[in-house]
């Protein structure tokens, strides 16, 4: 019978730990690696609401993106939801594994994903743990408001928003899935790679000032809807390495209405 190691080892062929960023805290969270394995649910996020899930499909493990515990937790209190959650599945001996930037960042990884799914035909993938930002070359050049339009339909994603020229032509573009945009030397550093454009999510509304200065473009999509195809790669990955029982979470929804 398969164990949760059999699981995690799966995971971790593909998408090694030590790909993480320092700050990071992937791996498993809680569990027992000797415990069998009954199922897995995937999340983006493991609220109360994925656990009661998970009890109900019969897993007794849930891989999610964001980890639960992120920052060392000094007491638990069960007026916090996310304490709730961690408690829940202790309780029902649910083990909780956290694939944050191991999958963003590795090859093949949510980065890759969301750059195929973006439409781009040639990206890189040299720079080994490589790097959060992934440059390409689209496979059909198209102006700032066409590719924007383009990722609000891909990603079902009706709050798109842009910086800069609308009419610019896009041809070279870079992209941080998730929580990009924090940081104003993220949009020098995609300049320097000579993209047309940054796109990302969780814009820091300095960084948008400084593009906006510069003449340069931004495209700011939804963290949510920019890690949604997490779930279906992380599931392909763990039937490729012959895991059963792989579910979906249904309750994991975007906090924005």
């Amino acid at each position: 019978m398969l164990k949760i190691k059999d699981v995690i080892n799966v995971m971790e062929q593909y998408a090694p730990l030590e790909n993480q960023a320092e700050y990071d805290n992937c791996g498993l969270l809680y569990g027992d690696l000797n415990w069998d394995y009954k199922g897995v649910l995937i999340t983006l996020d493991t609220s109360e609401q994925v656990v009661k899930e998970a009890i109900e499909k019969g897993a007794n493990l849930i891989i999610e993106h964001h980890p639960s515990i992120f920052m060392p937790i000094k007491k638990i209190s069960l007026n916090i939801p996310k304490h709730r959650a961690i408690a829940l599945a202790i309780k029902n001996d649910i083990a909780i594994y956290s694939a944050h930037t191991s999958v963003d960042f590795t090859e093949g990884g949510l980065n890759d994903k969301v750059m195929d799914l973006i439409g781009c035909v040639e990206y890189d993938t040299s720079s080994g743990r490589a790097s959060d930002m992934r440059v390409g070359i689209l496979k059909e050049s198209k102006t700032l408001s066409q590719l924007s339009d383009s990722i609000k339909a891909t990603f079902n994603d009706s709050h798109v928003v842009t910086v800069g020229d609308l009419n610019k032509q896009i041809n070279k573009i870079a992209v941080v899935n998730g929580g990009g945009g924090g940081r104003e030397g993220e949009v020098i550093e995609a300049i320097n790679a000579g993209a047309d454009v940054y796109i990302s999510g969780d814009f820091k509304y300095n960084v948008l000032r400084l593009a906006k200065d510069l003449g340069y473009a931004c495209i700011v999509f939804g963290h949510y809807e920019s890690e949604m195809p997490f779930i279906k790669l992380v599931k392909e990955q763990l039937v490729k390495g012959g895991i059963g029982n792989v579910c979906e979470t249904t309750c994991c929804t975007n906090p924005l209405n």
